[in-house]
């Protein structure tokens, strides 16, 4: 840092600058969703889809450029300073700043762990659509969005400041965002897909591939990804798909507890995959997967109608 090159005291330490950095990014997505639930509200629509792009854009180059991810050189300005000015001296001190973004070691990293916010980002987006006129239901979702977006970051944050280290205890809270993030997605895929009166097709091919990206991201993380692992990916897929698709024909108008439902099967397939891919399979884990899905199954289905939804 240029304090410790002057020879000055920090300010603060380095878990404060995470906290810091870590809340303001934070407070942004809590309040550009709190914009979008204001918007939506006066029933804006395109307003509100341009917000919602100006507002990704402006997330995604925040996260990019001003994010602290503790891999930046320390001191740049004070390394430049004695032997350029002006342009030169911003510039050269910009490119040393900004270093890791093209660094392919770890930008693909970084590219990978945009896929989680941008999942939870355009889920609320849609719900939010889905919903102008119910302040509890907008409320809700935006606060909780908010939250796992916050535990995204801090996570991405501490993995990179401990140079690619996994840490347990992150991982498992991540995981829990992760299922958030797919339940989010599935039922605003198909909330939108039985507002607009799209196909079933449609829909079915859209959680076939929201279903390989969530997984293609979370090995990925594990470092379990391979070409071995593709075919699995692909049988998953198109389990989940198929589920969606009896989903979307049968289920009753709660798109909520349908996208629930789905990320329940996709939870069963990924966890077992998973421990296959680790060597940690067992029938008792197979046992108990399909046991927490029944469960999931019977408590939901308990309150549904069956009979076929009325287009």
């Amino acid at each position: 840092m240029i304090s410790e090159a002057l020879g000055l005291k920090p300010l603060m330490g380095e878990r404060k600058q995470k906290l810091l950095s870590n809340l303001l990014v934070s407070l942004g997505a809590f309040l550009g969703f709190e914009a979008l639930s204001t918007v939506v509200g006066l029933y804006q629509v395109r307003t509100y889809v341009l917000l919602s792009i100006y507002l990704y854009l402006f997330h995604v180059l925040w996260l990019t450029f001003l994010y602290d991810l503790h891999l930046k050189k320390k001191a740049v300005l004070i390394n430049f300073r004695f032997n350029r000015s002006g342009w030169h001296l911003f510039s050269a001190a910009l490119k040393e700043r900004c270093e890791h973004v093209f660094n392919w070691h770890y930008f693909r990293h970084f590219q990978n762990f945009l896929v989680l916010p941008a999942v939870i980002y355009w889920a609320v987006v849609i719900i939010l659509f889905l919903n102008p006129f119910k302040s509890p239901t907008k409320q809700l979702i935006v606060i909780a969005s908010s939250l796992a977006m916050s535990v995204a970051y801090w996570h991405f944050k501490d993995f990179l400041s401990r140079q690619l280290e996994m840490h347990e205890f992150g991982v498992k809270v991540l995981s829990l965002v992760k299922l958030y993030a797919a339940f989010l997605i599935f039922a605003a895929t198909l909330g939108v897909s039985w507002y607009f009166g799209i196909d079933w097709s449609f829909f079915v091919l859209a959680v076939f591939c929201l279903t390989f990206i969530l997984i293609y991201q979370a090995l990925f993380q594990h470092k379990l990804l391979s070409l071995n692992a593709f075919p699995f990916m692909l049988s998953i897929g198109f389990v989940v798909a198929l589920s969606g698709y009896f989903i979307y024909s049968y289920w009753g108008m709660n798109y909520l507890t349908g996208g629930l439902v789905i990320m329940g099967v996709y939870n069963t397939f990924w966890g077992i995959l998973h421990h296959h891919l680790e060597k940690t399979l067992t029938k008792k884990l197979v046992f108990e997967y399909l046991a927490m899905l029944l469960l999931i199954l019977s408590v939901i289905a308990a309150s549904q109608d069956f009979t076929p939804r009325i287009d």
